[in-house]
Parts: C-alpha cells; sequence; structure tokens
C-alpha cells in the first residue's frame, strides 16, 4: 500500500498524552492520522479532509463525542466510526448503535485491540466498495 492510499484517520481525544499515543501508533503502522482535542476542531477537520474511519472518545471535556459522531455522518457519511469510553455500560452502548457508530471500543484497550478493530472495520469498507468480487492486491 502507497503512502498515497493509505486509510486516513481522524482521532478525536482531549487527553493529549492518550490522543498524541494513538497518533503515533497509527503512523507507525502506516496510516495518515490527524488529532483533534475538541469537538470544534474535529468539526474543521471533518469539513476540511476525507477521512475513512473516525475514532472518537465519547467525553471530550464537557462536550460529547456523539456531537462528533453527527457531524462525521454528516460531511463523511460512509466514514467507519468508532467511540471510546471508559463508561461503556448498556445504554451508552444502544445510544451509540442508534446514532450510527460502526462501533464502540471500551477504554483502557490494548494496541492489538485497537489495530485489529481499525482493519476490520476499514476491510468491511473495502468490501462494500469492491462490487466485481476482485480480491487480489492492488
Amino acid at each position: 500500500m502507497g503512502k498515497e492510499d493509505s486509510p486516513r484517520i481522524l482521532i478525536v481525544e482531549d487527553d493529549a498524552t492518550f490522543r498524541e499515543t494513538v497518533l503515533e501508533v497509527l503512523r507507525d503502522v502506516g496510516y495518515k492520522v490527524k488529532g483533534a482535542r475538541n469537538v470544534d476542531k474535529a468539526t474543521r477537520r471533518l469539513r476540511k479532509h476525507k477521512f475513512d474511519l473516525v475514532l472518537s472518545d465519547v467525553h471530550i471535556g464537557d462536550q460529547s463525542g456523539f456531537e462528533v459522531l453527527q457531524v462525521a455522518r454528516d460531511k463523511r457519511p460512509d466514514a467507519k466510526i468508532v467511540l471510546m469510553s471508559a463508561k461503556a455500560d448498556p445504554e451508552m452502548m444502544e445510544q451509540a448503535k442508534e446514532s450510527g457508530a460502526s462501533r464502540v471500543l471500551p477504554k483502557p484497550f490494548r494496541v492489538k485491540e485497537l489495530l485489529h478493530l481499525i482493519e476490520e472495520l476499514l476491510d468491511q469498507g473495502d468490501e462494500a466498495g469492491n462490487s466485481n468480487g476482485d480480491t487480489g492486491s492492488k
């Protein structure tokens, strides 16, 4: 996979250390990543750039990852959206599902879990966009 066709991922997280760690890990495996520390910054990035996947904390200071989800659904309806939460209770999980989130990723998580989930979701997008059945590499 060349740098131009690397999937683009937006990380929305108010904890700077956590956000930078995730950005670094995803860059190291070849993804194009951008970060946002709040809903406003995420909204600007979603308007300006095309993202294949959005990874957002549910609690972003006094704001909500559900706001990011709504903007992403509006600006980039085919992007996969993963909400992260340390409090992934059944009610929040149901709200995420009803709002159009692809998945909820409980925090804390292992890097291996995150990478597997991203790969799985992006592969689903590739399969949906590959209507001629050709599964060969590009």
